[in-house]
């Protein structure tokens, strides 16, 4: 700390410590917060997580009939980013995840239930609108809502450019591609999603459109691998396999 009269000023490096150090405390607040609800008798609660695209429809529909299953058990949709998954099942905060991007842990046990393509989001009043699908080189010149290069759908939409061997028209990045139609109302541009995230588009004002020639990416759920076995456990995967078939997915189901 730097002294500023009577008051003490983190440096940088206290920053960086603490930027290193907040992730584990986190952790073990999470870990605390556990143990207190056993110790209570409050552990009957089921917790799924989630990442944002699958929170869109996916999950709830999976919890809508997990909860018919299973009436009476607690229920609670954490959404998390890809890095807060794994501590999530590994310090036992959550029972299970849901996620379109793999997690290669040990420890972890995942299932493939279905897989998903990508999509292309536009206004209604676009020259694209148009069609039945796009291509890739169909938007090559186009304002892009990008997502943020170290998430999974921005690593996932720079390679598809990469592979095409084009560049993209960066108009503006966001982190969630959630709120990318909010971004397109302001005149920001298009936006590439999933086909998880694209359900929640909803409004009479844009257009989904399948993008062709890209890749699928998979549906996967993930618990513990000492609980993959589990009764509970199981009927989830259960019913997120329902879930995909009333939501109109393949049902891919097979360990990963």
């Amino acid at each position: 700390f730097d002294r500023s009269g009577a008051r003490l000023k983190p440096t940088a490096v206290a920053h960086q410590v603490y930027e290193s150090f907040a992730p584990a405390m986190s952790a073990f607040e999470r870990l605390s917060d556990t143990v207190m609800e056993v110790v209570r008798g409050q552990h009957s609660t089921f917790r799924m997580g989630v990442s944002p695209s699958v929170s869109q429809a996916l999950a709830p529909r999976s919890l809508a009939l997990f909860s018919k299953r299973l009436p009476g058990t607690q229920l609670r949709m954490d959404t998390l980013s890809m890095s807060q998954i794994r501590d999530y099942l590994w310090l036992t905060e959550g029972n299970c995840a849901i996620t379109i991007f793999p997690i290669e842990q040990p420890g972890i046990t995942s299932f493939r239930v279905s897989s998903v393509g990508m999509v292309c989001v536009v206004p209604k009043d676009h020259r694209l609108a148009a069609q039945a699908t796009v291509s890739i080189h169909d938007i090559a010149d186009e304002p892009l809502i990008f997502f943020h290069p170290n998430t999974p759908h921005g690593k996932l939409v720079r390679q598809i450019f990469q592979d095409a061997g084009l560049q993209p028209n960066i108009s503006i990045e966001t982190r969630f591609t959630e709120t990318a139609p909010q971004l397109m109302r302001e005149d920001f541009g298009i936006a590439l999603q999933d086909a998880l995230t694209s359900l929640s588009v909803r409004s009479p004002d844009l257009k989904v459109l399948p993008l062709s020639e890209t890749p699928r990416q998979p549906v996967l759920f993930h618990c513990l691998t000492d609980n993959d076995s589990d009764p509970v456990i199981l009927t989830a995967l259960d019913c997120v396999r329902e879930a995909i078939a009333q939501l109109g997915f393949p049902d891919e189901f097979e360990p990963v």
